[in-house]
């Protein structure tokens, strides 16, 4: 494993992050990336700044996994959002990819699920790097020392992924080999459905019922669906190990997680279908109601549509419209 080649599938904040501290650590890793990015790392390298400085590597890029051969041994790690994993999934099934390892180091809990319909070894990361896009060839990534958490999907732990665990840590992060990682990946989720406010109202401020209410909704679906967690103290003492490896860049803290970087860019996307769409999906399935996770889920997508120039959904507004919906139930 320490020979084996690193393909990282999206070189946005998270997977830039991997492929540079791979890299730093003597692994091998190629990078899948497009348009301006890509263009700016092939000519000037990737820039990767952390709170320990600014680096300038020389990294192999490709567009597309066509570009690439394949070789026995190779590591794909997807970390492209999930609104792109069924495109990346069917490229690289089409580019020839079979008996190969395949990570997904993206939040929500669908894409191991898509990956297992593919390929049979798939490994689920649940990812606490905060990472910014911060501009083509630049990548800022606040705690070098994030946790991860790593196991096969959809349960179980294996030679592999001890390796895949030893090179993360080589690598700078706190990497942890977990037999039960969806249990861990469910348990994020429910920090993830909270920082989708940040993207719909620029602020979680006055917001403290509605997060509570989005996560109660969570657990609800979650006890009908059966699904398991971690221990709340172990969830808590992750939370604080990702919140002690967080840095100052440029003596600033990060500005916003990956949806409201998704509404700052305007992509036209937005990753909310899967992880609020994702509590919506489980109640639906399992009658529980969940009309705060669906309002957020609106207006995140709507945000999204508006592009680049979308205005934050104001405080007052969200308690409304959660209120008008869960009085239409």
């Amino acid at each position: 494993m320490s020979t084996a080649r690193y393909i990282i599938y999206g070189a946005g904040g998270v997977g830039a992050s991997l492929g540079a501290q791979l890299d730093q650590a003597d692994r091998e890793v190629v990078l899948i990336a497009r348009g301006e990015h890509l263009r700016a790392i092939k000519e000037k390298g990737l820039e990767y700044r952390t709170p320990h400085g600014t680096t300038r590597l020389r990294l192999s890029a490709v567009g597309h996994p066509e570009e690439l051969e394949f070789r026995s041994g190779d590591i794909i790690v997807l970390s492209m959002k999930t609104q792109d994993s069924l495109g990346a999934l069917d490229q690289l099934e089409h580019s020839g990819v079979d008996d190969l390892v395949i990570l997904c180091a993206q939040n929500g809990v669908t894409n191991e699920r898509w990956a297992l319909r593919r390929f049979e070894r798939v490994y689920g990361l649940a990812v606490w790097i905060p990472a910014s896009f911060t501009g083509p060839g630049v990548v800022s990534n606040y705690a070098p020392a994030a946790p991860i958490d790593l196991g096969r999907a959809p349960h179980g732990f294996d030679e592999t992924g001890h390796d895949l665990v030893r090179d993360l840590r080589v690598s700078g992060f706190d990497a942890a080999a977990r037999e039960n990682v969806m249990d861990w990946k469910y348990t994020k989720l429910l920090t993830n459905i909270q920082t989708t406010i940040d993207a719909v109202c620029g602020t979680r401020e006055g917001l403290a019922d509605v997060c509570e209410r989005l996560r109660e909704e969570a657990e609800a679906c979650y006890v009908k669906a059966g699904i398991s967690l971690v221990p709340h103290a172990e969830h808590v003492e992750r939370l604080r190990g990702a919140a002690l490896a967080m840095g100052r860049i440029d003596g600033a803290a990060r500005s916003g997680g990956s949806s409201s970087q998704s509404l700052t860019r305007g992509v036209g996307s937005i990753e909310t279908n899967y992880i609020n769409g994702e509590i919506v999906l489980l109640g639906r399935l399992h009658g529980v109601a969940t009309p705060a996770n669906r309002v957020v889920q609106c207006l995140a997508n709507q945000l999204a549509k508006e592009g680049e120039g979308a205005t934050p959904i104001p405080v007052d507004t969200l308690h409304r419209l959660i209120q008008e919906r869960s009085g239409a139930l």
